[in-house]
């Protein structure tokens, strides 16, 4: 069992000791401690320009409306979106938010 899981979750009755709610963020938590040394590990890194995507999407624009800030085509975002899925591992665009801040990256 990966240690910090396993300090989250007492040998004795864990949902007795924590709230579901609390039980529940204690797993993740270790799972995405895990995910971040992992990447960590992996080199992963964005250009200057994928960084400013993430910041961008993090602010809830969409595709179009970020083309529209950086003055580039909707397509050339949607194209930086996909290779920053790639290089951070993930699948939605909350995800990779997520993921580049946890790391550093934004």
């Amino acid at each position: 069992m990966d240690r910090s899981l396993g300090l989250a979750l007492s040998a004795e009755s864990p949902r007795a000791s924590l709230s579901t709610v609390s039980y529940e963020s204690a797993i993740a938590i270790a799972n995405n401690a895990k995910d971040s040394a992992e990447m960590r590990d992996s080199g992963a890194s964005l250009s200057t320009r994928e960084r400013t995507i993430v910041l961008l999407v993090g602010q809830g624009l969409t595709n179009k409306m970020i083309a529209r800030q950086l003055s580039i085509a909707p397509e050339t975002v949607k194209s930086h979106v996909k290779h920053i899925f790639w290089k951070l591992m993930v699948q939605t665009r909350a995800q990779a938010v997520y993921r580049a801040s946890a790391l550093g990256l934004i």
